[in-house]
């Protein structure tokens, strides 16, 4: 799913993410059940897209654009569909630490542990 010599994010075999991707080809996707744009002013949006099926898994992925130019993009995956109707109650900081460690797991195997890219640095990262 990600490109070990470049970063970019493979979707499908005609769509690719990377640093050049902007907002209106991303926005335009169908990709995923649920797009939510979150617009933060001054040319600053999150693009949020939930439910993304990939190779057995389900994402949700949240693309950052800063006057259109793609600046962030933070991932989370589970191997069952997302209950997208759960609020932030249904979460567990056990399961959060857990998570963290599925998710290094994956990032050390989807790019042999190499982290840095011409365009920024990959990590996984617990959000308490």
């Amino acid at each position: 799913m990600i490109d070990k010599n470049t970063g970019n994010i493979k979707f499908t075999n005609l769509l690719e993410l990377s640093p050049k991707s902007s907002y209106a080809l991303m926005e335009e996707q169908d990709l995923g059940e649920v797009r939510e744009v979150l617009n933060m002013g001054i040319g600053n949006k999150w693009l949020i897209i939930k439910n993304i099926p990939i190779d057995n898994k389900y994402f949700i992925i949240s693309l950052f654009y800063n006057q259109e130019k793609l600046t962030e993009v933070s991932m989370i995956f589970s191997e069952e569909r997302f209950d997208l109707s759960a609020g932030w109650d249904s979460r567990n900081e056990k399961k959060e630490k857990d998570n963290l460690k599925k998710y290094q797991i994956w990032l050390d195997r989807e790019l042999d542990r190499k982290t840095k890219f011409h365009w920024g640095d990959v990590w996984a990262d617990y959000d308490p």
